[in-house]
């Protein structure tokens, strides 16, 4: 049906027999019955995907098998027709239409995909069952072996659900890494989110998060979410800015968080964006300034928090790398623990830094009130770590006093054991404070 009026350009129309045998019947005028037509590519051409049409998942499911024309609206809404006219176009579908009294009625009832298409997604669906099969025996392979370990029951709910696809495999190569190293299920039983940092691989849609963050700071935002898979409570933060010093500044935070994660007071990540745009945590139970009435009200609650934060600085500074923002915002309450977060603008260790003003906020380093002198001037890559300790003097003043302190001002408690800590950790110059944690601890071994 060669130039019919109701075929769109670069289609053409072929009439569907009326008869089982192929034929044709005939009105009484003796003219062939057309009940229904099929439009399709013109001239004839192998079946070839359009570019950008589709992404991989529509185009298997519009390739595969016949598709009724209610079921195609539904999928793809307004782009239906456009959708179904550049496949027939190409040759990948013939077009089903009602054909009533010599007119190609549109829309069409449907499409069936071409013969060679349509081979090839019953061979897809094979393989898939295939797969399916090997899948669900490794599973159960792997389920056996992973039950007597509690940290992991979160993947075995994912292997021992009907999960087909990228992500099951993904969950088996997980559990295969893990049975290989019976270290990091054990370590894993005192960690709730150890099963996100086990599945983490870089894919933002693994979380969903509220829409309202839970803190702002000057280059990122934080969020309270969930891991999609497992249903475990997650914190993301983000970038707020895509400058190139904010991006260094969070890769420097993800790579330390890695780096030192696994010591009970330093805060982890768990996943991160492989361009360093965006990181998982677990999900704290808020910051020193939301535990302020405790910590001033119970005994030794205090002291267990400064122990905590010079316990998470240890490793860190022998490692030669400086925090530079202890506050009360960046020690957060974990499981129980309290961990030192935030590492944006830590100093590497010399010779790793190739920009050291990338730290820098403001007119100075670290947050106002709490960084050390040395951090406004002179040079503040040079520092060491008793800028840290200067830092937790002032932490002690702000939450003791309820006041927050203002640069190069001295801030003491009116009184109490903690006075003379304090007025020895935020001495003027860094020779005067103690120089590493040890020392300051033993400064406070007499704080009750």
């Amino acid at each position: 049906m060669p130039g019919h009026p109701g075929v769109p350009e670069g289609l053409r129309a072929y009439a569907q027999p009326t008869n089982a045998d192929g034929t044709f019947g005939r009105d009484r005028a003796g003219r062939p019955k057309v009940r229904r037509v099929y439009l399709r590519a013109h001239p004839p051409t192998p079946p070839q995907r359009p570019d950008g049409l589709v992404n991989d998942a529509d185009w298997n499911w519009a390739t595969t098998a016949p598709r009724r024309w209610k079921t195609i609206t539904t999928k793809f809404g307004d782009r239906a027709d456009h959708v179904a006219l550049a496949l027939a176009r190409a040759g990948c579908v013939g077009l089903e239409h009602d054909y009533v009294a010599g007119t190609i009625r549109h829309p069409p009832l449907g499409w069936a995909p071409h013969s060679e298409l349509h081979a090839a997604g019953r061979e897809h669906k094979s393989r898939r069952g295939e797969r399916r099969s090997t899948q669900d025996a490794e599973s159960l392979r792997l389920v056996g072996e992973l039950t007597h370990h509690p940290a992991a029951k979160p993947l075995l709910t994912i292997l021992c659900g009907h999960r087909d696809g990228p992500y099951r495999d993904h969950v088996i190569e997980v559990a295969r890494s893990l049975l290989a190293d019976d270290v990091s299920t054990e370590l894993g039983a005192t960690a709730p989110w150890a099963a996100v940092r086990w599945l983490g691989r870089g894919a933002k849609s693994d979380y969903d998060r509220d829409q309202e963050p839970l803190a702002e700071g000057g280059q990122g935002a934080v969020y309270s979410g969930v891991h999609k898979h497992t249903r475990i409570p997650v914190a993301l933060k983000r970038l707020r800015y895509g400058d190139e010093d904010a991006l260094h500044r969070m890769r420097r935070e993800i790579s330390i968080g890695r780096l030192y994660g696994e010591h009970p007071n330093v805060m982890p990540v768990l996943d991160s964006d492989p361009g360093g745009r965006w990181f998982v945590m677990p999900l704290a139970e808020g910051s020193a300034v939301g535990h302020v009435d405790r910590l001033r009200r119970e005994a030794r609650a205090l002291r267990d928090l400064v122990t905590a934060v010079c316990e998470g600085l240890r490793r860190p500074h022998a490692d030669d790398r400086i925090h530079r923002d202890i506050k009360p915002a960046n020690v957060l309450l974990l499981n129980g623990r309290w961990v030192v977060a935030d590492w944006g603008l830590g100093r590497q260790p010399r010779g790793e830094t190739s920009a050291p003003g990338r730290t820098r906020t403001g007119t100075g380093f670290g947050s106002e009130g709490f960084a050390a002198p040395e951090l406004a001037s002179g040079n503040p890559h040079h520092v060491t770590a008793a800028a840290d300790i200067y830092s937790i003097g002032r932490l002690i003043a702000a939450i003791l006093t309820g006041e927050r302190p203002e640069q190069n001002l001295p801030l003491l408690p009116t009184s109490g054991p903690w006075t003379g800590v304090v007025a020895e950790a935020t001495q003027h110059r860094p020779a005067d404070r103690p120089q590493d944690v040890d020392e300051f601890l033993r400064l406070i071994g007499d704080v009750p």
